[in-house]
C-alpha cells in the first residue's frame, strides 16, 4: 500500500506560538471536563479560568460541552449548570 510522504507544515514563530497556545487551552478544557465528571468542581473551575484566559469563553464552552458529554458521558443539564456558574471572562478568578 502506498503512503504519501508527510511534509512538515511551515509556520512562522507567531503561528507556532498560537498553535501551541490553542493546544494547551484544549488540554485544559479536557482536564476541566474530567474533573467535572469526577465532581471536583473547584478544580474544574480553576482549569476553566486558565483555559478561558488562553482561548476565550466561547471556545472553552464549546470544548467543555463536547468533552463532558461525549468523552465523559455527562448529562447536558449538569454541564450547562457548571458553565452558568462560571464568572464572566472579564472577572479575575
Amino acid at each position: 500500500m502506498y503512503e504519501p510522504r508527510i511534509r512538515p507544515v511551515t509556520m512562522t514563530d507567531l503561528q507556532r506560538r498560537q498553535f501551541v497556545q490553542k493546544a494547551k487551552a484544549d488540554t485544559l478544557a479536557y482536564e476541566s471536563a474530567q474533573f467535572l465528571s469526577k465532581g471536583e468542581t473547584s478544580q474544574a473551575a480553576t482549569l476553566a479560568g486558565q483555559c478561558i484566559t488562553l482561548a476565550g469563553s466561547e471556545q472553552f464552552n464549546l470544548w467543555l460541552r463536547h468533552y463532558a458529554t461525549t468523552r465523559f458521558k455527562m448529562p447536558t443539564p449538569t454541564v450547562e449548570a457548571f458553565l452558568s456558574s462560571m464568572p464572566p471572562a472579564e472577572v479575575a478568578l
